[in-house]
């Protein structure tokens, strides 16, 4: 009853009853939409695993893997062909190669007089077949998908806007949705209105929504209690777009930075020879050193020579003026006495 305090639930009087408000019906009963799993999207990033169904009778393995063989790229291995179950079905594993979901999603065979389309493996459908697959199968798949996801996890560029990957690009464009109140509009000239309007160009329909687009803003989405993004066009209108559907094209074919290019090899060579080539230099001015202060030291001889040859010439004058000088002090000497 504490529960019920503030509640719009009816109680009965003597409250050992309640009903909806004003007896309402209860809602009509609907299948809740299912959400893929987070690791659906990767789930076969070591290799696709695909079944066939309803294969023609007395067709084996065998016809399934040279058919598969004439249909899958050059250099492409077949890791594992099951053999045809009593319900006509074919469990196979390949190794992971560019564009092999596409791949697998349009391929078509044409085996004993019909037509079959493998189905892409996923959920307890894929569960199951990973049962039958051998370890050392398994174990490259693993290792391949490790492979995959580390070159993924490199930077990508949205817009004018550089992210470490596609998840720190998701927990931005969340913080941003979760950051504003319901109707506020982002600022036309901020980064985050840039970057949702960047994130439109990934969209399946992304040219085509756009169109006369003026402002984005966060509102609650007509179905449910969730909040996204709303475009505000020219003439008033409004609607809402998925960034989820944005954010799922990114992941599938990131645009990832562009990686600089690697010196070449003769560039490295030419950097490791300078700093040996100033050692080398700097030897050569330390042996040059003596041999110059050697023919300095002649050119300097001459001028000690000169100063030699001054001397003796000014010592005759010298002699002469003390000469002259003595008859004067002898004269004094005789005036004094």
């Amino acid at each position: 009853m504490t529960a019920l305090k503030d509640s719009k639930i009816e109680v009965k009087e003597d409250k050992l009853c309640i009903r909806r408000p004003g007896n309402l019906a209860l809602p009509k009963l609907e299948n809740r939409p299912t959400h893929p799993k987070k690791n659906v999207a990767h789930a076969h990033d070591g290799g696709v695993i695909a079944v066939f169904k309803a294969i023609p009778a007395e067709q084996s393995w065998m016809q399934i893997k040279e058919k598969l063989r004439e249909k899958l790229p050059a250099k492409v291995q077949l890791w594992y062909v099951s053999e045809v179950t009593d319900n006509s079905s074919c469990t196979i594993a390949s190794a992971p190669f560019e564009g092999d979901m596409q791949f697998w999603e349009a391929l078509e065979l044409d085996l004993g007089g019909s037509k079959l389309k493998p189905q892409v493996a996923q959920g307890d459908v894929l569960q199951q077949c990973l049962k039958i697959l051998p370890k050392h199968i398994k174990d490259k798949r693993e290792k391949q998908a490790r492979m995959r996801q580390k070159e993924r996890n490199r930077p990508i560029v949205v817009g004018a806007q550089r992210f470490v990957n596609v998840s720190a690009l998701r927990t931005r464009v969340k913080e941003i949705l979760n950051s504003r109140s319901d109707g506020e509009s982002l600022k036309a000239d901020g980064s985050d209105f840039k970057l949702i309007k960047s994130l439109l160009d990934f969209h399946p329909k992304g040219a085509e929504k756009s169109k006369g687009l003026v402002g984005i803003k966060v509102q609650k989405s007509v179905q449910g209690d969730s909040r996204c993004f709303y475009m505000v066009k020219e003439d008033g209108k409004e609607e809402d777009f998925s960034a989820q559907k944005c954010l799922s094209a990114i992941e599938a074919n990131p645009p990832y930075v562009a990686a600089e290019p690697k010196k070449n090899a003769s560039d490295d060579k030419k950097e490791e020879a300078a700093p040996a080539a100033a050692p080398a230099a700097e030897e050569k001015k330390a042996e040059a050193a003596p041999e110059e202060k050697k023919e300095a030291a002649p050119a300097e001889a001459p001028a000690a020579e000169k100063k030699e040859e001054a001397a003796p010439a000014e010592a005759p004058a010298a002699e002469e003026k003390k000469a002259e000088a003595a008859p004067e002090e002898k004269k004094e000497e005789e005036m004094k006495e």
